[in-house]
């Protein structure tokens, strides 16, 4: 008893951002995408529509490790593993930044029937070696209730 390939899904980004005592920021964002199971990794692909031009942005989620993929308008690969540092490159129209994370959690929930139905991480992030905050981001999924195939 197989899962079906792909999933429609409503995905809702909230990612809350926090430095030193200030308060913190929140940014939310929705995207119609879809979910898939392969190879013991779950992908959630989505397009972010600017008026400048969009970007397709891919999320990998395994159990210890969530990679986020984005090109277009904004480039950008970075992996996400509790207790390690990595670094990538963030492109976008404003130019290229190093871009380092410290992730401090990943967690993962699901559904009834076993899909993935959010993913949690958090991390310290730099860019250019500048500390800009801790990240906490949430990535909900719902599933289309129709899904065919």
């Amino acid at each position: 008893m197989g899962k079906p390939p792909v999933q429609e899904v409503s995905i809702e980004l909230i990612s809350e951002v926090s430095l030193g005592a200030a308060p913190s920021d929140t940014y939310k964002a929705a995207y119609s995408g879809q979910l898939h199971f392969m190879n013991g990794t779950w992908y959630i692909k989505y397009v972010e529509q600017e008026e400048d031009g969009q970007t397709n942005a891919t999320v990998k989620v395994k159990e210890d490790e969530i990679v986020v993929i984005r090109n277009g308008l904004v480039s950008m690969r970075q992996s996400y593993r509790p207790g390690v540092k990595t670094s990538g490159l963030y492109v976008s129209m404003a130019g290229e930044m190093s871009m380092d994370t410290d992730t401090r959690d990943v967690r993962l929930h699901y559904d009834e029937e076993g899909y993935l139905a959010a993913a949690v991480w958090v991390y310290d992030l730099h860019l250019n070696e500048q500390n800009i905050g801790r990240y906490t981001v949430q990535c909900r999924l719902t599933r289309s209730s129709c899904n065919t195939y």
